[in-house]
């Protein structure tokens, strides 16, 4: 692993990034299967011009989704609940954002298990984003123009960011 990349550089790219793609990443989620923060990672990786291979990718995606489905998902899941608690409207908001801020720590943590887990990188320009969503089948079901089209607005926006951060 790159001494470059830290859980802390990823944690605070995707703070710039994701308030900038969030209907796409929401939309990817719920859509595809897409986890926003191998997203944001993989993110992260094209605007470095690192790369992993296509078995790298999967099996980082394997580990990652067994602590998303053990976790991140079903507290989002309650989140996403809170409407039918019997409690009141200000009580109703307090539950949410207490587990706004414990699925936001989870997304912290999953950031930090993805470089825990990360194979060590090639100094490469592969188009990582294709890559993960065809391990996800994303075309199957998505028109391919719309998906090409939304790739490259996501990829427009992280290089926005480092022609402006830089």
């Amino acid at each position: 692993m790159p001494a470059t990349i830290t859980a802390d550089k990823l944690w605070q790219f995707s703070l710039q990034l994701y308030p900038q793609v969030k209907p796409l990443c929401l939309q990817w989620q719920d859509e595809l299967g897409v986890n926003v923060n191998l997203l944001l990672l993989l993110c992260y990786l094209e605007q470095q011009q690192l790369s992993l291979s296509s078995a790298e990718l999967q099996q980082l995606a394997a580990q990652l989704n067994n602590f998303s489905a053990q976790f991140t998902r079903p507290l989002r899941a309650l989140r996403k609940n809170t409407a039918i608690a019997a409690v009141t409207a200000a009580q109703q908001q307090t539950l949410k954002q207490a587990l706004l801020q414990a699925e936001l720590t989870l997304e912290q943590l999953e950031q930090q298990l993805l470089l825990q887990h990360c194979p060590p990188l090639t100094a490469d320009a592969t188009p990582l984003l294709e890559l993960y969503l065809t391990q996800l089948n994303a075309g199957s079901d998505t028109d391919s123009d719309t998906l090409a089209a939304q790739i490259i607005d996501l990829r427009q926006a992280y290089q926005h960011l480092s022609q402006h951060s830089g």
